[in-house]
């Protein structure tokens, strides 16, 4: 018997490595446990107002939320998801899944009380959504985590500046650019259109994007695809990073990094679960003059290391419990 699943915030239309990693993962994940995806609503789509979507999920056994990082300060992307939960066409159980939650308005709590599986993504938002809500919340591993990238090469060469949602942090990522011989730029976006892979119209690209508008530009480039990035990553000696998923990607290719804070405190909370503390964390005034390399301890790795085996663990028990809200074969 086929049963169905819709998924909102389908966030592999950002144009992020990490982004799409997760959602592939997810709808792999999902199917793998028996259930067809039916519809997907991207990230920012007003779903309220798709027809096509609201049939889809009128008519879905289950209902799967890809919190990621929409669910902070209030967003108002934030709370359209969350409406789905008690929206009229929703008839299946939801289930809200790896999911950043911080500072939230009070009356968001409402919606999570009535979802049949909460999980986060993170400890923090797992205990802040439980105290919000009084029920049980559990937390894994961000799923970008939850399955193993091509082992590293023999060696590994250079520094790798990704780049940040804050426009300020991308100053500063550029500038340790300049600042290390050597250093390439490989943001965790990407852009496929043949006019980016002119050279002065990557150019142009990289000074916009990345708030830099010196005479000078490092090598910059834009992985076309999840494997080539993690490879990128893989043969790298150090990864400078705003992104979060930039981090994660780091740990999944065991690629030493250093990463500046986000546009919410997932990166410091993520440092936190995996055991590393903030020693890895840097301010944009310290990239003015970087180290070239930073490796791990032997402590790190094997907690960088428990952590992806957990990841791996419980996602596959999440993605049978999500299965198992709609009734399909486990």
């Amino acid at each position: 018997m086929i049963r169905n699943a819709v998924i909102l915030n389908d966030t592999s239309t950002r144009y992020h490595h990490g982004c799409v990693r997760v959602m592939r993962l997810l709808t792999e994940g999902l199917k793998r446990s028996g259930l067809t995806i039916a519809a997907r609503s991207p990230a920012r789509h007003d779903w309220e107002k798709d027809e096509t979507f609201l049939r889809a999920l009128a008519e879905a056994d289950v209902v799967v939320i890809n919190g990621e990082g929409t669910l902070h300060h209030g967003r108002e992307a934030g709370e359209r998801l969350l409406r789905v939960a008690t929206h009229p066409a929703t008839r299946a159980p939801v289930a809200l899944v790896n999911a950043l939650w911080q500072d939230n308005p009070t009356a968001w709590a409402e919606p999570l009380k009535t979802m049949a599986l909460v999980a986060a993504r993170d400890s923090a938002s797992a205990a802040a959504m439980a105290q919000a809500t009084g029920r049980e919340v559990r937390w894994l591993p961000d799923l970008s985590l939850s399955a193993p990238a091509e082992p590293a090469g023999p060696r590994r060469d250079g520094v790798l500046i990704g780049d940040s949602v804050r426009f300020s942090a991308r100053k500063a990522l550029a500038r340790a650019a300049l600042a290390l011989p050597g250093a390439r730029v490989l943001p965790t976006k990407t852009l496929s259109g043949r006019l980016w892979r002119l050279p002065v119209a990557r150019a142009l690209l990289y000074r916009a994007y990345m708030n830099s508008w010196t005479l000078r530009i490092p090598p910059f480039d834009l992985a076309q695809s999840e494997s080539d990035y993690l490879a990128a990553l893989a043969a790298a000696e150090l990864h400078i990073t705003g992104r979060f998923h930039g981090v994660c990607l780091s740990m999944l290719t065991e690629t030493p990094f250093l990463a500046l804070a986000s546009n919410a405190s997932k990166v410091e909370r993520l440092l936190e679960d995996v055991g590393l503390g903030r020693d890895r964390l840097v301010t944009a005034q310290e990239l003015t003059a970087p180290p070239p390399c930073a490796p791990f301890t032997p402590g790190e790795v094997d907690a960088i290391r428990a952590f992806r085996s957990r990841a791996a663990r419980e996602a596959e028990t999440l993605f049978t419990d999500i299965a198992a809200l709609a009734g399909g074969q486990t």
